[in-house]
């Protein structure tokens, strides 16, 4: 999944069903967010980099659930395009990626 529309449906409708209570993110999933939301933070765009060197280093990535693994996988291959990363599909597709791990980032951990 890298093509800009799938992974902005995949971000919206993972943030639908986390509003709605119907997924309900691991604290893996939080994690791995919190670390992304930490590039975010300092200002500069978020790049394929950064994604998969979180996936790489997070202590239980390997507990992320994989509808989340998958969508940021893909969203870093988006990245990693940059003719298609500049296009207006891509940032909204983006945008919404950074929303859900604002969402997820925000949320609380399952062991609290």
């Amino acid at each position: 999944m890298h093509v800009p529309e799938e992974i902005r449906a995949e971000a919206a409708a993972l943030i639908d069903h986390h509003a709605l209570g119907l997924w309900k993110p691991n604290d893996a999933d939080r994690r791995t967010a919190v670390a992304l939301y930490r590039f975010l933070e300092t200002g500069q765009p978020l790049t394929g980099e950064q994604i998969r060197s979180t996936l790489a280093h997070a202590e239980t990535a390997a507990d992320v659930t994989e509808r989340l693994l998958k969508l940021l996988r893909g969203t870093a291959g988006l990245l990693d395009d940059a003719t298609v990363a500049e296009g207006p599909a891509a940032r909204d597709a983006v945008d919404h990626v950074c929303l859900l791990l604002d969402a997820l980032a925000l949320s609380r951990l399952t062991g609290q």
